[in-house]
């Protein structure tokens, strides 16, 4: 029998603001009500360890890193004038 394709915690957590919500205020709790999230017991680990600030902070920077890569991608490096394509 084939296994259901997860998707990835962080990917789920980039494109879920509910879940990234609820993964910040308890994340044991927010990885226990669902079943389709691929996850590492390394990273319930470091999840569970945290504070709720420091995993705020974390996953505030997994999504604006995500979001810069891809507007990097479209519309091209940051410019000196702070745009991206800019010149």
């Amino acid at each position: 029998m084939v296994e259901p394709l997860k998707t990835p915690l962080w990917t789920r957590a980039v494109a879920d603001e509910a879940f990234r919500e609820r993964l910040i205020a308890d994340p044991l709790r927010a990885l226990a009500s669902t079943d389709d999230i691929a996850v590492s017991a390394e990273q319930v680990h470091q999840l569970d360890e945290m504070t709720i600030a420091e995993r705020e902070e974390l996953l505030t920077e997994i999504v604006r890193e995500v979001y810069v890569k891809g507007a990097i991608a479209r519309f091209g490096q940051i410019g000196p004038d702070g745009r991206f394509g800019g010149l």
